[in-house]
């Protein structure tokens, strides 16, 4: 937990020590019953352990939540473009991502996950995990984690307003210091409204994306149709017949644009337009990249950035870091 007094801490293990370190810490709920843990980038709101202690008394008997994250995600991991939870009422979502920035562990859920951990199984086999995930360094305890809670079908609870944020100081996961991570505090104790995973429609695989159950309690345009999501245009196998993507496809079934945000707002209002396709998966078009290819994918996530100054100014910043992380 950082102090008010901003003082730079620079901690750098090495692969496997960093990912024993925090297995170390997770297994103190063996000890303790349950456990919060802070690494020293983290700043917290002050209301932080109130809302942790809220959290874990009303999801303790699901054993579908495997953790309850004090931080809230403003981006996909498993693509890296922004991410917005849609409005459901409630002041939590829940996501197939294990949440790494202040966590809350319980013991047999933690254990629950230690008994597979243990049995050194094999990322490359886990379907529905991200390349992303997968190519992240050894000393990533996440990415084993994420696996798990995919392949059992699992769940981390996320506030949509965060109780703590992170300065990503200098150390084993960070080259430089970055602002990337850094998020909106909850700074004063409300009363949470909690929801369970059963009612909740803010519910997202792996890659951000809605499960298409809680997609058609907002609307019937999809109802007829036994579908999986891929708005972000990032997923690398589908499960499902029939897909609702970004991806360019052949013989679309219905089409949408892409005004609204979050993006999920487009078919739930159902706006006519030719970004957004059901399709059958076999004319999905894969070998394209998906999200990031086309110009106006950054210009609907980043629309204030694109200024043609500004831009070559980002452009030579992120020239000349590079540069200096390699001739220090």
């Amino acid at each position: 937990m950082r102090p008010l007094a901003k003082k730079r801490l620079y901690i750098t293990l090495k692969g496997w020590e960093l990912r024993r370190h925090l297995i170390k810490c997770g297994d103190l709920v063996n000890k303790f019953g349950s456990v919060i843990i802070l690494e020293e980038d983290i700043y917290v709101s002050p209301v932080f352990y109130s809302y942790a202690c809220e959290a874990l008394t009303y999801y303790s008997n699901d054993d579908r939540i495997a953790g309850i994250s004090l931080y809230t995600l403003t981006f996909g991991e498993g693509h890296k473009f922004p991410f917005t939870p849609i409005d459901d009422g409630s002041d939590v979502f829940f996501m197939q991502m294990a949440g790494s920035i202040g966590q809350v562990l319980t013991r047999e859920r933690w254990n629950n996950f230690k008994n597979w951990y243990e049995s050194n199984p094999d990322l490359s086999e886990v379907k529905g995990l991200s390349k992303i995930i997968k190519n992240w360094p050894e000393q990533s305890w996440k990415k084993y984690f994420v696996a798990y809670i995919i392949l059992f079908d699992k769940y981390f609870v996320f506030p949509k307003k965060s109780y703590v944020t992170n300065f990503a100081d200098k150390g084993t996961n960070m080259i430089s210091t970055s602002f990337v991570l850094q998020v909106p505090l909850k700074l004063k104790k409300t009363n949470v409204r909690f929801i369970s995973l059963d009612d909740a429609l803010s519910v997202y695989d792996s890659f951000s994306e809605i499960l298409p159950d809680r997609l058609n309690k907002f609307t019937d345009t999809l109802k007829d149709y036994d579908y999986e999501v891929d708005l972000y245009g990032r997923k690398e196998s589908f499960s499902k017949d029939y897909i609702l993507t970004r991806r360019n496809c052949q013989n679309t079934i219905l089409t949408f644009d892409r005004n609204a945000k979050p993006h999920e707002m487009n078919i739930i209002m159902d706006l006519p337009g030719n970004v957004f396709s059901l399709a059958h998966k076999d004319d999905v078009e894969m070998n394209e990249q998906g999200l990031g290819e086309k110009m106006d994918d950054f210009t609907y996530f980043y629309t204030f950035v694109f200024n043609s100054s500004y831009m070559i100014k980002i452009i030579l910043y992120r020239i000349i870091s590079k540069w200096k992380r390699f001739f220090k």
